[in-house]
């Protein structure tokens, strides 16, 4: 049963938005009498934590960094990889994609809970690298590799509405492969000093 909640959470995001979350519309999506909800996760903070522990809402460093060998891949070809990891994980993943899509006008207590699960995979995803690569000094590889993150995240985001944005194609695994040339002409021009 704690399951179905925890599913009927991600369904409703996709279909009805976030602002449509809450006790009573929660348990009829999961086929459940409410007091199940609080039984199992004390109240809709609850549920909120429960559901941004999931580890399918977010990708883990592990995801991201699989196979990557410091001592054999450069730098800027691990920062590819891990680029490319992101954009694929985010654009499967049909509810992460709502919850950015919603997260700017809707500030709700699942938004929040969810910014800490990426945040905190974030740092980690940081500290993996940091351990593995030394990084040239007169870049911040760290603020590029965030601005290069959420160019992607945003991308992701309207490509579920949009088909080009600024001229460029957005949609297709064909149209990421030209996003992805100019981000790797801009990492390696970031990492020249490797």
């Amino acid at each position: 049963m704690r399951a179905r909640i925890l599913d009927a959470v991600g369904r409703m995001i996709v279909r009805d938005g976030l602002a449509a979350i809450g006790v009573n519309a929660l348990a009829r999506e999961a086929g459940c009498d409410k007091v199940l909800i609080y039984r199992y996760f004390r109240d809709l903070g609850g549920v909120y934590a429960a559901y941004a522990a999931q580890s399918d809402f977010w990708w883990s460093v592990g995801d991201l960094t699989r196979g990557i060998d410091a001592s054999r891949t450069p730098a800027a070809e691990a920062m590819k990889t891990i680029l490319r990891r992101h954009a694929q994980a985010l654009r499967a993943r049909p509810v992460t994609l709502a919850v950015l899509a919603a997260e700017l006008t809707n500030r709700t207590p699942l938004v929040v809970a969810l910014e800490a699960v990426r945040e905190r995979r974030a740092l980690e995803l940081s500290a993996w690298i940091a351990e593995r690569y030394r990084l040239p000094a007169s870049a911040d590889v760290e603020a590029v590799a965030m601005l290069l993150g959420v160019a992607v995240n945003y991308l992701a985001v309207r490509a579920r509405t949009l088909r080009v944005m600024g001229g460029v194609k957005i949609k297709t695994d064909g149209d990421w492969k030209r996003i992805f040339a100019a981000i790797d002409t801009l990492i390696d021009g970031v990492l020249r000093a490797e």
